[in-house]
């Protein structure tokens, strides 16, 4: 492929508008995490693996659900929406993990099982059933605050590398998070966390990859030279164009990138029509996206070294992994 027409194909994948960025991913992997620790701290898998099983998948279709209705909703809904939804669905997902276990222990011949410090037993299965209220909202709280920062992040950050700005953030916590999880879980908890760390590392990586494309050719856009097909020109030529987002947020927006007037089969059918926002210089330009890259090198490096610290304190993992304790 030619130096033009790859610089063609940069242009059309770094400057689709509308790609703003979608919750649901992280909104997923963090729900995990906190339903998995929760559950952990309430010693739910050690009475019934199948409420387990049951709240981890019950999390992830609410994540789901509630990551989609955040992406459509705008404003003051998506706001509410984020404080109230995980906290509702928290809730119902707590009743249904305290039925099954309930039913499990009634099953098994066990007495007695206390929960909420003591307050409520399993002999008297509606206070206990009614306590998941209290058990899956109180954790779902941490969900909101999560989902509400996720929601300022979607209004506020501007730009045609929105996503990734917005996934190295919000992924790489949910990747941290999970990895730590790793770390004070039992073995038969491990395995939700272990999917969410190494679904977060991919997504870090993902975007760690596209930006380091993205940094390329901004490069050479700004090298310019006899083979370049673009121009840099004063942003207030095109002042009043609605459709101009920044290539990259943050970075200012005092030049428009331009192609050059004369070429045939433009991106937009017009050689002299603006493309998007850059700041003045290569330097101004590429600094987010240079530091978004040592970000996301450091999540990716908490990520490792927690994943690595569990395989100390989960032998089960480090058995599988084939890491036995006489090499």
């Amino acid at each position: 492929m030619s130096v033009a027409a790859h610089d063609e194909s940069a242009v059309q994948a770094f400057t689709a508008l509308g790609t703003t960025p979608r919750p649901t991913f992280p909104l997923v992997l963090v729900s995990v995490t906190v339903a998995v620790l929760a559950m952990h701290t309430d010693m739910v898998a050690k009475y019934s693996l199948a409420a387990f099983w049951l709240g981890v998948l019950a999390t992830i279709a609410l994540a789901i659900v509630v990551g989609r209705v955040m992406s459509a909703l705008h404003g003051r809904w998506r706001t509410a929406a984020a404080l109230a939804l995980p906290t509702i669905g928290g809730a119902l997902v707590g009743v249904l993990v305290q039925l099954v276990v309930l039913d499990e222990v009634t099953e098994a011949g066990i007495i007695g099982v206390r929960d909420l410090g003591g307050l409520v037993d399993s002999t008297e299965p509606v206070t206990w059933v009614a306590a998941g209220t209290v058990l899956g909202a109180a954790p779902a709280l941490a969900v909101s605050i999560f989902l509400a920062l996720a929601a300022r992040a979607m209004r506020r950050v501007v730009g045609n590398d929105a996503s990734e700005g917005f996934g190295v953030a919000f992924t790489g916590f949910a990747g941290v998070l999970a990895a730590f999880g790793m770390v004070v879980v039992e073995p038969y908890e491990l395995a939700p966390l272990l999917g969410v760390t190494v679904l977060a590392a991919l997504g870090i990586l993902v975007a760690f990859l596209v930006d380091g494309a993205r940094l390329r050719f901004l490069r050479r856009v700004f090298a310019g030279g006899a083979e370049s097909t673009y121009d840099i020109v004063p942003a207030d030529r095109f002042m009043h164009d609605p459709s101009l987002a920044p290539m990259v947020a943050q970075a200012g927006a005092v030049s428009v990138l331009v192609r050059r007037e004369g070429r045939l089969g433009s991106y937009r059918n017009a050689a002299a029509e603006p493309i998007a926002l850059l700041a003045e210089t290569e330097r101004e330009t590429t600094l987010p996206l240079r530091r978004r890259r040592i970000a996301a090198t450091a999540l990716a490096i908490a990520m490792t070294g927690l994943s690595a610290l569990s395989l100390l304190t989960q032998p089960e993992l480090r058995d599988g992994l084939g890491f036995y304790a006489d090499m």
